[in-house]
């Protein structure tokens, strides 16, 4: 690949990601009044009534990336051609929030569970459950400490109650972001700090480096390799919380049934394997975004985290340079080798979990 990338490359990408910088897009998918829609269903409506921030710019912004969509003669510009496909696919689904529009977008970013995937076997953990008594204040002073130390300059950490998730990384602000009413244990501090901190803020660090300004966001079908290592760091850190990767199984076989069952289905369903309050929280992040959640549809993103830690592991434990994933948010399938070759990338930090 020549080194020298197009300036109409160059523009489009800064433009997708001013556009990734200014939308909080996660503030759009959660649900603004999950607690409530909890204490509605647990009384026993059927469907939760989930209520949403609207996005009500995402007919202009689909404009402004139609206008500005790179040409794709070039592999940059294809890479960040697809950047805007991804996105606007995003778009659309919040905008429609339509089982039809999630499952496009589930169905080009390869995130619908395989066979091979749902057939894994993992055993339950034995170990005793640490109190949860850890609070999101505790854990946001945690995580800025764990920043000075790493240097990761002009990063920060703020509550956000609209999440589903109790900790999200967003690479374009460089903001962590935690749910203030959510409780931690105590192995979960450094656990934390390197499942956010060592892989999704150093490798959008890291891509802040490269020419592109995608390699910060996520290059195409990135993400499985992104939470597959997130889930490997764990592991290699001794910090991995037990029976992750059971809880995990459960995720992929409720995303599976969920393209064909309603939200009290997959619950009721999950719940039978692993108490009321697992089930609720695996629910609504797979049914979250969706207007009707009563539906067949699901939002299936999170099947990433088991696939992508199949993945990596396996690429690892074959010799694989753990360096090539720290170039950027880049993915397994990726010629990164070639492209630091070529000169239009450049090596980048790799933390000490790996080295040490």
């Amino acid at each position: 690949m020549n080194s020298t990338i197009p300036e109409a490359v160059l523009r489009a990408d800064e433009m997708l990601y001013s556009v990734l910088e200014r939308v909080a897009f996660s503030r759009h998918l959660n649900p603004t009044n999950a607690a409530e829609a909890r204490k509605a269903f647990q009384a026993g409506t059927e469907v939760p009534p989930f209520t949403y921030q609207p996005l009500s710019e995402a007919d202009e912004i689909l404009r402004v990336l139609d206008e500005a969509s790179p040409p794709r003669d070039h592999p940059a510009g294809l890479l960040v051609g697809q950047c805007f496909d991804g996105a606007c696919r995003l778009l659309r689904a919040l905008r429609d929030r339509t089982p039809e529009a999630f499952h496009d977008m589930n169905l080009a970013a390869d995130w619908y569970p395989t066979d091979e995937l749902l057939s894994q076997q993992y055993a339950p953990s034995s170990h005793a459950r640490e109190p949860m008594d850890v609070t999101a204040s505790q854990l946001i002073e945690h995580f800025e400490v764990a920043i000075v130390d790493r240097k990761l300059e002009g990063w920060v950490v703020e509550p956000d109650p609209i999440m589903s998730a109790r900790v999200l990384v967003d690479g374009a602000k460089r903001l962590i972001r935690v749910r203030p009413n959510a409780r931690f244990r105590a192995r979960d501090l450094d656990r934390l700090v390197v499942h956010e901190l060592d892989v999704h803020a150093q490798r959008s660090m890291n891509g802040r480096a490269q020419q592109l300004r995608c390699f910060a966001t996520g290059l195409p079908s990135s993400l499985a390799t992104e939470e597959g290592l997130a889930l490997v760091a764990e592991e290699v850190s001794g910090t991995s919380s037990p029976g992750v990767l059971s809880r995990q199984l459960e995720v992929v076989r409720a995303i599976d049934h969920a393209r064909k069952a309603g939200f009290k289905e997959v619950h009721d369903t999950l719940a039978e394997r692993v108490g009321p309050g697992l089930a609720w929280g695996i629910s609504i992040r797979i049914k979250r975004g969706l207007q009707n959640p009563g539906l067949p549809g699901v939002y299936a993103k999170d099947s990433v985290y088991l696939s992508g830690r199949t993945q990596v592991r396996a690429w690892l434990d074959a010799g694989g340079d753990v360096s090539l994933l720290y170039v950027g948010k880049v993915g397994l399938h990726h010629p990164v080798s070639k492209w630091l070759k070529d000169g239009w990338i450049q090596p980048q930090l790799v933390p000490d979990l790996w080295t040490a």
